[in-house]
């Protein structure tokens, strides 16, 4: 007895038959032997899975290593198209919990296309970021204003983030990175400074990095000040203008300090220790991190990101690196809650700060004159093609 031959109706044509078309993925699939489509397609078809997994691969590649067509196996196009409606998906926003942390590292990152992002760390996750075009007082207070004031923060000290930080808690110890004061002296100083006292002053800002308890910051404090007693009219030494011929002259002012490099290293640490923020670690038990080393850390992490994944458009960039930070975050969420929110909220598009935009010049009035450009009538293009070889 031969196989009983099929009498369903295909939904699409309203013809047929329909007949089986062997599985994939567990599941039967069916075909018309019309219009060659699946008719129960939609039926078995689990849009939200596929979503998910194509978000999880997105975020999967953002994070990694690999380009996109070594995990196509071809040129990848297929995964941008896939992936053309996870790029406006925005990060979930954080949660203002109040948390007062023991210590919170800030610090601010330039990126491509004029960018400059800005951090707040505790040592382990990513607290919360500012995305800006540059380092400056009003960044900084938009990134603080999101969190309690901590018991102690540490920053690079550019003038923009103190400034905040006067404003916003003039309360809360400002340890400076010693790593960056160490940088600045070997800036003024070099690596083999030529004079006793720039000698003295290196030594003097090697031995900061080693310092680990008060005691060996009162002994550190007091080096600084037997510097000053020894090397006291050496720092005050100063050139006069109508001593130096007019040719080896490098300013128009009448008088400059001899040893300026050395004497601004020494009023460097001089007045960071008047301030009182090369030892404020030591003032906890146990003593904090004396450096922005945590947050330095991370910075390293997006550019290792956008090293691995170069060539990125603007706002992909923005998005890639927003990523990055959220799942750095105490608790990310998850894939499906990220996806299950965003379906409930109508899907939001992802929104970007926008640019100054610079107003178009004028054109001038009256008849056009000669320019400074370049016309291709003029002959000074590159010449391309064929024309004027000879075989």
């Amino acid at each position: 007895m031969g196989r009983r031959k099929s009498t369903r109706t295909c939904t699409i044509c309203g013809q047929g038959p329909v007949i089986k078309n062997g599985t994939r993925n567990g599941r039967i699939r069916y075909r018309c032997k019309h219009c060659g489509q699946d008719p129960y397609r939609d039926e078995h078809a689990r849009p939200d899975i596929t979503a998910l997994a194509i978000f999880t691969q997105y975020l999967h590649w953002i994070l990694g290593k690999n380009s996109q067509a070594e995990i196509a196996g071809n040129t990848g196009r297929t995964l941008r198209r896939q992936w053309s409606w996870c790029w406006t998906i925005p990060t979930p926003a954080l949660d203002i919990t109040g948390e007062v942390y023991d210590q919170v590292f800030i610090d601010g990152i330039y990126l491509a296309y004029h960018w400059c992002l800005l951090i707040a760390h505790d040592g382990t996750h990513v607290i919360t970021w500012q995305w800006c075009h540059r380092e400056n007082a009003p960044a900084y207070t938009a990134l603080l204003s999101r969190l309690a004031p901590p018991d102690l923060i540490t920053t690079d000290g550019h003038g923009g983030a103190l400034k905040a930080l006067k404003t916003l808690w003039p309360d809360v110890p400002v340890q400076r990175c010693l790593i960056h004061v160490h940088r600045n002296n070997l800036r003024d100083l070099t690596s083999r400074p030529q004079t006793r006292a720039g000698q003295a002053l290196l030594a003097l800002s090697q031995r900061l990095l080693k310092v680990s308890s008060k005691e060996d910051a009162a002994i550190w404090t007091k080096l600084l000040m037997e510097c000053h007693t020894t090397y006291e009219d050496f720092f005050k030494a100063r050139t006069w203008a109508k001593d130096v011929p007019i040719w080896q002259r490098r300013t128009r002012r009448t008088w400059w300090y001899t040893h300026g490099r050395d004497r601004r290293v020494y009023q460097r640490l001089t007045r960071l220790t008047r301030q009182g923020v090369l030892f404020h670690f030591l003032d906890f038990n146990p003593a904090r991190e004396r450096t922005t080393n945590p947050i330095e850390s991370f910075n390293h992490q997006i550019r290792s990101l956008l090293a691995h994944h170069p060539g990125m458009p603007e706002d992909h960039m923005i998005a890639a690196v927003d990523w990055l930070c959220y799942t750095h975050t105490a608790n990310p969420k998850p894939a499906r809650q990220i996806l299950k929110e965003w379906e409930h909220n109508g899907r939001p598009a992802r929104r970007i700060i926008p640019k100054n935009n610079t107003p178009p010049i004028p054109e001038p009035d009256g008849p056009a004159r000669y320019g400074t450009g370049l016309s291709a009538e003029e002959g000074l293009w590159t010449r391309k093609g064929w024309a004027g070889h000879t075989n």
